[in-house]
């Protein structure tokens, strides 16, 4: 009979394979993973909301929003590198934050700005604020503070001041201002000059010489500014479905465009948007 004594056996403890990470396992470790992934999984789809409505509201092609919400990280990086990144680089942060200010306080300080120094592009920029906020009597009072002197016919003062007339509803007014223009030589001026005749025309019921006026322009189409100001005399003379109509191809024909029509149009892509909804309300 053998009398040596028995050797305890020692208890092996499970094997849990090569993702072993303590006694229990990886079990242990669920709910970290669960916090981190459902962390990462909303903030991708905040980027990805952000990115959607990035695109929606700036005026990019819809085909983005699939591309954005169909390959989570494919379309973001894609659309980042080919639409933000480029007009990031040109991004205007002095203009970023003056557009932050309210209007008051902008008015207040492009006054502050020509009383320093009275300039023509001074006078120019107050106007533009003034307008913006719909102060089309005081827009008018600047600009025809500034023909005096060299700039008593400054053609490009008459033609803004005629315009501030005609956004005041003063519609004869801004025919008188008008009649004074001597175009320039340039084309570019003698668009707009043109244009404006053809809304002169409409505001006094002009009606079909306008309309000659407004199709001999769309020809050219050197902007959509002639197709928005179009818009704008066919609801006046209650012609909506067609104005809709011009509108809505507006906005189609900028989310189809280049980057740089993107920028050049972008004024009368955001004005036709709001001309639209107004002229679906009426």
């Amino acid at each position: 009979m053998d009398d040596t004594p028995a050797i305890p056996e020692t208890p092996i403890p499970p094997l849990h394979g090569p993702h072993d990470f303590g006694p229990h396992g990886i079990e242990q470790y669920w709910p970290a993973y669960w916090i981190f992934f459902s962390s990462f999984g909303w903030l991708l789809v905040g980027v990805q909301l952000f990115c959607v409505i990035h695109a929606i509201r700036t005026g990019r092609p819809y085909w983005w929003i699939w591309v954005i919400m169909g390959f989570p990280f494919i379309g973001i990086a894609a659309y980042v590198f080919l639409e933000v990144r480029p007009t990031f680089g040109k991004l205007n942060w002095e203009s970023f934050l003056w557009k932050l200010k309210s209007p008051a306080q902008r008015i207040a300080h492009r006054r502050e700005q020509l009383e320093y120094a009275p300039t023509v592009k001074n006078r120019f920029l107050l106007a533009e604020e003034l307008h913006a906020a719909e102060q089309y009597g005081a827009e008018c009072d600047v600009l025809a503070d500034g023909l005096q002197g060299a700039f008593k016919d400054d053609g490009e003062l008459l033609l803004r001041l005629s315009q501030a007339h005609l956004a005041a509803g003063r519609v004869a007014e801004a025919v008188t201002i008008a009649a004074r223009i001597t175009p320039e030589r340039s084309s570019e001026f003698q668009a707009r000059y043109k244009l404006h005749q053809a809304r002169l025309l409409g505001a006094q019921g002009e009606n079909n010489q306008a309309e000659s006026q407004f199709q001999e322009l769309l020809k050219q189409r050197r902007s959509e500014a002639s197709r928005y100001y179009y818009a704008e005399f066919l609801l006046a003379t209650r012609r909506n479905p067609e104005a809709i109509k011009i509108l809505q191809d507006i906005l189609h024909q900028y989310r189809r465009g280049t980057r740089v029509w993107r920028h050049q149009e972008g004024e009368w892509y955001f004005a036709a948007k709001k001309l639209l909804k107004r002229a679906k309300a009426q």
